[in-house]
């Protein structure tokens, strides 16, 4: 019998074939228009040449010092200007840079921004001026360079593959629209009519609803990410465990979806629900705002389940691995015995009714 229901509503589905077609199409227009928009604004924190500006104010350091130290800042990304006048903030400022140095007789002062290339540029004016006195002592030294070291850090991803992970993952939440073909047709041919007088228990009512929309709606969502690949080249990292992670999730959405319908016995409620639970869902977990750059407290950012596979697969994208994959599987696999759990329950509640 469960077999038979489930092939018959994956018939029923693919009757309603307009709203599968727009559930795969759908998040592939969003993700190149996202995309485009957001390129400018996610680029901008890639790394640039460190510039800064300089000034000499006494007889403390010689001509031949300076070019050696344009050399030696040129091998380092850092590319030196000289500003005779005007105020070191302002000239910062006015002209973007990094830092300024004022070399003084036998001193220098460092006007540095509060970030990380600033103190850079402090420690190669210090190891400078430490080689330039060691030689003009007849000290041997090396050349001054700059300590790079490349501590464990998080990668960053672009528009394109951000977006192009996040919003197949928002999409596959609506995977109910996706089964709009058999909740329809359930009440349009009264098909519960026939589950009653076929005894067919609440559970065995309740899988033949969501093996199909999951299994439709999965399947779906996987071509949708296959075609950002093909059409815009996003990176989805490991392909395997990327897909398990979205199934899991498309599961999730799937019993959330038939638990909301068993409560309202509407569609049309149903969408309005799931639409509000899946876009404030979707707004903390970066389906909008990128997670990365938000400025959501984490603890909200941790209620959302779409938070922790956004996070899983855009890691797995940009990285190789993620520590979030367990929690996004995790999440949705308790969402989806949760909502079970209570879609099943209002199944019996109405089939007494009906007795």
């Amino acid at each position: 019998m469960n077999r038979y229901l489930i092939k018959n509503n994956i018939k029923l589905m693919y009757r309603s074939w307009g709203n599968i077609l727009l559930f795969v199409i759908m998040p592939v227009i969003l993700i190149f228009c996202l995309s485009s928009a957001f390129e400018t604004l996610m680029s901008k924190y890639e790394e640039t040449e460190m510039t800064a500006g300089y000034r000499i104010e006494g007889d403390g350091i010689t001509p031949e010092m300076i070019e050696a130290m344009n050399a030696v800042a040129e091998e380092n990304d850092i590319t030196l200007s000289e500003y005779p006048t005007g105020d070191p903030e302002d000239l910062m400022h006015e002209n973007s840079l990094t830092g300024f140095i004022i070399f003084k007789d036998d001193t220098y002062t460092v006007y540095e921004e509060s970030s990380a290339k600033g103190r850079a540029l402090e420690y190669f004016v210090n190891a400078f001026y430490e080689n330039a006195a060691a030689t003009a002592m007849g000290v041997k030294t090396d050349a001054a360079t700059l300590t790079v070291e490349h501590p464990e850090y998080k990668e960053s991803i672009d528009s394109k593959d951000y977006y192009g992970i996040v919003e197949i993952v928002y999409f596959g939440w609506c995977a109910i629209f996706a089964g709009a073909g058999i909740l329809i047709n359930e009440k349009k041919y009264k098909i519960r009519k026939r589950y009653q007088v076929a005894n067919l228990t609440p559970i065995k009512e309740y899988m033949s609803k969501f093996i199909p929309i999951a299994i439709v709606a999965s399947i779906g969502t996987v071509i949708a990410a296959l075609l950002t690949v093909v059409l815009l080249g996003v990176h989805w990292g490991n392909p395997l465990i990327s897909i398990i992670v979205l199934v899991a999730s498309v599961a999730a959405a799937t019993a959330m979806g038939i638990m909301i319908y068993s409560i309202t016995d509407s569609m049309v409620g149903t969408i309005i629900v799931t639409f509000t639970v899946v876009w404030i869902a979707g707004f903390y977990g970066g389906a909008f705002e990128t997670y990365i750059f938000s400025s959501h407290p984490m603890s909200v950012k941790l209620m959302s389940p779409i938070y922790h596979i956004n996070r899983a697969l855009t890691e797995l994208s940009c990285m190789g691995r993620s520590d979030y994959v367990g929690s996004a599987v995790g999440y949705a696999g308790l969402i989806v015995a949760a909502s079970s759990i209570i879609a099943i329950l209002f199944g019996q509640i109405r089939k007494r009714g009906r007795a």
